[in-house]
């Protein structure tokens, strides 16, 4: 029994020693096992990977030629460890927060008929990867957001929900996240702060016309599907995806 944190990673050489060090600094009761996509990277994040790797057994790394985020996460999914029963993931610039797996792991453990947890996110413009935390002074906001960071899932709901789509240029979590809470699973919303999400202008949803834009058409692809097939109901954990006017503000 082991618990799998997929992470994909193009061109983050700095950034991916901090989210690889937030997962393994985890207290779990089950063995962990951190599998990073090298989505084609260009420069010295290889060397990295291939050092965060040597130095610890837990962390595997797969290369695989550059196809998006969507086809990196299918390529994780692909090769998860025959032991794995339970499965998350994180960005390669964000960071894993303490105790992730305390709480959430043990309603997994102890309730066979829960399939996923879904906790929370702090989203800050700033993280300190030193000490794997949010720095006091940044600015931050706790919420229950659309993240797949905020899910755990049991390996066999993965098998059910089946791949990404890797046709999608945005909200393909989104799209993953919906397609999971349509299907009638059994779910425990917890409190758990999952991860610290950092928003920067390289982030792929930074552009928040474009974001919009993605996120409805996901939603409208979740309306499709449940106008199809009546037997799908959506039902999803208490979504808080309303951010304050002024906390984008400098």
């Amino acid at each position: 029994m082991t618990v799998t944190v997929i992470i994909p990673v193009f061109n983050r050489p700095v950034e991916i020693r901090g989210a690889v060090a937030s997962v393994l600094r985890q207290r779990s009761a089950v063995p962990l096992d951190v599998l990073v996509i090298d989505d084609g990277s260009d420069d010295e994040t290889p060397q990295v990977l291939a050092d965060l790797a040597a130095a610890d057994s837990r962390v595997r790394t797969i290369r695989r030629d550059n196809g998006g985020i969507s086809a990196a996460r299918n390529t994780g999914l692909d090769n998860l460890l025959p032991e794995t029963e339970f499965v998350t993931f994180l960005d390669s610039d964000d960071l894993m927060a303490p105790d992730r797996f305390v709480t959430d792991l043990a309603v997994l453990i102890a309730r066979p008929e829960v399939a996923i947890t879904y906790g929370n996110m702090v989203i800050t413009f700033a993280l300190d990867r030193d000490n794997l935390t949010v720095p006091k002074d940044a600015k931050q906001l706790e919420l229950t957001s659309v993240h797949l960071a905020c899910c755990l899932y049991r390996r066999s709901l993965i098998e059910t929900v089946g791949r990404f789509d890797d046709t999608l240029k945005m909200a393909e979590d989104t799209d993953y996240i919906f397609r999971t809470f349509e299907i009638g699973v059994t779910f425990v919303q917890t409190e758990t702060v999952c991860h610290y999400y950092l928003r920067h202008p390289g982030n792929i949803s930074s552009d928040s016309k474009d974001n919009q834009t993605w996120f409805a058409r996901a939603v409208v692809r979740s309306v499709h599907r449940r106008k199809k097939d009546p037997c799908r109901k959506l039902v999803k954990p208490d979504f808080n995806i309303e951010l304050q006017e002024d906390f984008f503000k400098s």
